[in-house]
């Protein structure tokens, strides 16, 4: 029986959150990735955007071979990373940045599950792990990803929270950018002579359903830029945001309601529009009975965890794959409070993230 070198994978853990790799910014810690996995013996390609990507043959030849991924970026950071263990057995940052764990955890574990394989000789059909750049910015990384490229028919997605909690629904998402054409004019001498470009846009936003429309959808304005100086008509205005759901239908009406609520402001005002949606990632739905969903079901069982099937309301690179038609779960590895200074991760919840990927790897064999 296989088991899991803890330390190890706690060493390396916090070796990789030392390394800084924001979003687009990735290059050192995937050169870093890139030597380790080399001395594995393993041969690792880079593509143009800067993914990383290794394949271990299989030793199974009725076993079909999977995909591991986790993205190497994390979210920006000002100050270096300094990690540290706490009495009560989590790692955490000092607590002026984050941590990382979202998703060097992720990283962690997959590596760790490439050794083991490697030095225990476990069966499997083959294993092609990527790590991707630029997840945090919108999948930027994956969305290069050329379906030739993929060796597997299934993938897990490292990259969530409660290890007991499998994402088996995303959303899909649109963006919207806008801009709105006034008029400029004197505040204080002449204003009605210009047209308010921000005065528009409240109009238009202040129609809109925003937040959450229902169980399945969800819409935002997140940005929003104009304006000069206190005594000009402001003649322009930019705006971006988005809305999700799981069902296309539901996405499309909200859109073009966002749309329509726009163009009304506009030609009400007289101002003029540029708008353009663009769709950022589909959606997938993976059935609780389907063949994927039942091993890992069988896998999280196996190490006395009770599994959760959940729907996100969030993209990741598991969109990506499954539009590929590599039929990929999101698993979690630990990781909670994400994105803030307060981001921490149980060592028992990494080193059961990895016994969980190791026991999916030999059910699937």
């Amino acid at each position: 029986m296989s088991i899991l070198n803890k330390k190890r994978l706690v060493n390396s853990f916090l070796k990789y959150v030392k390394i800084s790799s924001p979003s687009g910014h990735e290059a050192n810690f995937a050169q870093f990735l890139k030597h380790e996995l080399e001395l594995m013996g393993l041969k690792v390609t880079k593509d143009k955007a800067g993914n990383l990507y290794t394949y271990l043959k299989g030793n199974d030849k009725k076993t079909e071979p999977i995909l591991l991924n986790a993205h190497i970026d994390t979210v920006t950071h000002d100050k270096r990373i300094r990690p540290r263990i706490t009495s009560d057995g989590y790692i955490t940052s000092h607590g002026d940045t984050i941590l990382g764990a979202d998703n060097k955890a992720g990283v962690a574990v997959i590596v760790e599950i490439l050794r083991i394989i490697k030095e225990d000789k476990i069966s499997h059909g083959g294993i092609q792990a990527i790590f991707t750049v630029q997840e945090e910015t919108g999948l930027h990384g994956s969305s290069q990803i050329k379906k030739k490229d993929i060796k597997a028919k299934i993938g897990f997605v490292l990259d969530g929270g409660d290890v007991d909690i499998i994402h088996h629904k995303a959303p899909c998402q649109y963006n919207i950018i806008a801009e709105i054409f006034g008029k400029a004019a004197h505040a204080g001498v002449r204003p009605e002579e210009g047209i308010n470009a921000i005065q528009v846009a409240s109009d238009a936003i202040s129609r809109m359903k925003l937040g959450r429309i229902d169980i399945e959808t969800t819409a935002n304005i997140g940005l929003i830029e104009g304006g000069r100086a206190t005594n000009i008509v402001p003649d322009k205005v930019f705006i971006r945001g988005e809305a999700r759901s799981h069902n296309m239908k539901k996405l499309k009406a909200q859109i073009n309601h966002m749309k329509e609520c726009l163009s009304s402001a506009c030609s009400y005002s007289f101002a003029k529009l540029k708008i353009k949606s663009d769709k950022v990632y589909d959606l997938f739905h993976i059935g609780e009975e389907d063949h994927i969903v039942k091993i890992v079901k069988k896998s999280l069982q196996d190490i006395k965890l009770e599994p959760k099937l959940v729907a996100t309301g969030g993209g990741s690179d598991a969109n990506v794959f499954n539009a590929l038609g590599v039929k990929s779960l999101i698993l979690g590895v630990g990781a909670d409070r994400i994105h803030t200074n307060f981001e921490r991760i149980k060592i028992d919840d990494l080193h059961n993230a990895a016994k969980f990927l190791l026991r999916i790897i030999k059910n699937n064999a």
